[in-house]
């Protein structure tokens, strides 16, 4: 169970905890080792076992078996180590997403902890110490603290302090609550977030985390495809199919799709609904099933299904049954539909996101849904994002096969100028749940002012550098040219009094301070790019709370404190722009595609281009040209719509307190 708030994935800002023995490796890695040095894998405390199954063995027990025996074992024990299928997939994943990733075990093998963490790209593990004397095991744990057992609880906290991390943020992976008492296991699912069990012995494939955690079967998939492929897994391979023993369909099998819906809802409805379905057990398959609450206080439920049994009619009889009793109305149940295929709703899925403020019109809606007909693409779901007003709705959407997502793009560009709406269109794919790391420029982007222009203004050359930046828009001056020329007309003032009078008058564009608020709770790194000064940025980084600041710097005598009319250092160009996008991805491990630009002028354009999301900002009109993306609402905050964040959760991540 998790806080729905369509942001209900891990996240950058997520700790995920794994154990090792039955979790990330499919054996309990202790039982290996003893099987390498031929010991039986239970302890003796087994020999009065009758019934062929060995009670709980602690691991101080099988610690003690291996008294005498060579470490030479954990480099054999490694050579072999089997790795829990999907395991690659979802370390692989999380690490994307920008999580921390740990293994907590009280094995003391760390030998094998340890290649477990290079080979699935951990961060730490936190794992007992085992005593060695001359090459071999002492059967004792090490140190003089070899007798105190840590609380998990206790470790956990440590962890997420360490990271930086809220408790609700940190991700549990395995059997977390083995072994402690109720009051402790109760304080433990109040603290931290989501507690995924796991246990190899009982279920074969790690992927199912990823399901647990809010990732769709089409998401697991998309993970399997890339370069940490390790299986087929749940999900990964063809759907069941209606087969009797020895692969011939069943003739009794049958198919049908069922409609009901309700003019109320209450709690234990649909219990009562499937009730009739338990006792068929599987000769019943689910292949799909949607329900959709009304605004009046009603709801609708659809049902695809397969009944395997004799007489399958009669099955779903007593389900209709269930449904009248439940004051149900049966809209439809058809059962001649045996070509649909639900996988077809998959297939070429794009996310359309569409923002007016403060409302979306009624003609604007229209127009949308009208462009939306006409050229073939069929509606999946649409979804509210703006919690008070109507604002900002969000659409999934399936492109026909021979219609390109940039040709409807473009036309839904035209249906935006002409409401005055933002209309973004992006892949409904995992690239849009992995995204890392977002950059802003800083004039009139972040802040509503350009910093050249206010600094003219209290030295006493506003006319000139209007002239030169007239001159620069009508192409006569190239970027470098004007900025050296504005520059010029700045010296001989002085530089602290000239930036402390700016920095003192800033004017944040609205939605600023929200929108990185949000984007540091969720985990992101954020950053500004300028090509104004760097004082003004460094004043707009600590507002903001942003991670890197980059811009010019002005030249100041050091006798006199006064400009020299130059700069010193490299000047952020639009091409240095874009570099420094690049650097600041790869410094923080991630790939460009998973960054957002966010920027208004001509010199953003190469960084615009170059990032996974390139966003357009109230900008000039030659950016909006080229520029995919594009908000022109005077609110930073809707660029959390972009990303699928809702207003729901807007609010809670900016009432949470900071983790640090």
């Amino acid at each position: 169970a998790r806080w729905w708030d369509a942001m209900n994935r891990p996240n950058g800002k997520s700790l995920v905890v794994f154990g090792l023995s039955n979790v990330l490796c499919c054996e309990d890695v202790m039982d290996l080792v003893l099987k390498e040095a031929g010991l039986p894998a239970a302890s003796p405390a087994a020999n009065g076992a009758s019934n062929g199954a060995s009670p709980e063995v602690s691991a101080e027990d099988k610690l003690a078996m291996l008294k005498g025996k060579s470490t030479s074992l954990l480099r054999k024990v490694i050579q072999n180590l089997p790795f829990t299928p999907g395991a690659k997939v979802v370390c692989a994943a999380m690490k994307r997403l920008g999580c921390r990733l740990a293994i907590l075990t009280n094995s003391g093998m760390r030998e094998i902890a340890e290649h477990v963490k290079s080979t699935l790209g951990f961060d730490y593990v936190i794992c007992r110490d085992v005593e060695v004397e001359d090459g071999c095991f002492t059967g004792r744990y090490l140190g003089e603290l070899a007798e105190v057992k840590f609380r998990k609880i206790d470790l956990l906290k440590l962890m997420a302090e360490r990271e930086g991390v809220a408790c609700r943020n940190v991700i549990t992976v395995g059997e977390p609550l083995k072994g402690l008492k109720a009051a402790n296991a109760r304080l433990m699912l109040e603290t931290f977030g989501p507690t995924v069990y796991f246990n190899a012995s009982k279920l074969s494939d790690l992927t199912i985390v990823l399901y647990l955690l809010g990732f769709s079967s089409s998401d697991v998939r998309g993970l399997r495809k890339r370069r940490w492929f390790d299986g087929d897994g749940p999900g990964g391979s063809a759907a069941p199919t209606t087969t009797a023993e020895g692969g011939a369909p069943k003739e009794s099998s049958k198919r049908f799709m069922v409609q009901v819906s309700a003019k109320s809802r209450k709690a234990g409805q649909l219990s009562s609904i499937f009730q009739p379905l338990a006792p068929v057990g599987t000769d019943v398959q689910l292949t799909t099933i949607r329900q959709c609450s009304l605004q009046d206080g009603g709801m609708c439920l659809g049902l695809d299904l397969t009944v395997l049994k004799e007489k399958p009619d009669v099955v779903v009889k007593n389900l209709l049954y269930a449904c009248q009793q439940e004051k149900m109305t049966i809209v439809d149940v058809n059962d001649s539909v045996k070509d649909f295929n639900w996988k077809s709703r998959y297939a070429n899925r794009y996310v359309l996101a569409l923002v007016q403020k403060p409302n979306i019109s009624s003609t604007c809606l229209c127009e949308v849904l009208g462009a939306i007909g006409s050229n073939g693409i069929n509606i999946i779901k649409i979804e509210r994002l703006s919690a008070r007003d109507i604002c900002s709705l969000q659409f999934t959407v399936g492109l026909p096969d021979d219609l390109t997502s940039d040709d409807f793009a473009s036309k839904m560009v035209e249906v935006s100028k002409r409401q005055g709406a933002d209309i973004a269109i992006q892949r409904d794919d995992l690239e849009r749940w992995m995204r890392r790391l977002v950059v802003f420029d800083m004039d009139s982007t972040l802040i509503q002012q350009e910093v050249i222009d206010e600094l003219a203004k209290l030295a006493g050359v506003e006319a000139k550098v209007k002239e030169i930046t007239e001159a620069a828009m009508r192409g006569e001056l190239d970027f470098f040219g004007s900025l050296k020329s504005r520059v010029a007309l700045l010296k001989g003032h002085n530089a602290e009094e000239l930036f402390a009078k700016v920095k003192a008058n800033l004017i944040f564009t609205p939605g600023a301070k929200r929108l990185c608020t949000c984007l540091k709770r969720l985990g992101f790194k954020t950053a500004v790019i300028s090509g104004g000064f760097l004082p003004v940025a460094r004043e707009v980084q600590r507002e903001l709370g942003l991670d890197y600041a980059f811009a010019n710097t002005l030249e100041v005598d050091e006798t006199t404190g006064l400009l020299t009319g130059q700069t010193s250092g490299p000047v952020v160009t639009p091409q240095r722009k874009r570099q420094l996008l690049a650097t600041i991805a790869n410094v923080e491990g991630c790939e460009i595609q998973q960054t957002i630009a966010v920027g208004d002028g001509a010199n953003d354009i190469p960084m615009l281009h170059a990032a996974g999301l390139g966003i357009a900002f109230c900008a000039k009109p030659k950016v909006q040209e080229v520029s995919r993306y594009r908000i022109n609402q005077m609110d930073l905050s809707t660029v959390l719509f972009l990303i699928g964040i809702s207003e729901r959760a807007m609010d809670r991540l900016a009432l949470e307190c900071p983790c640090n």
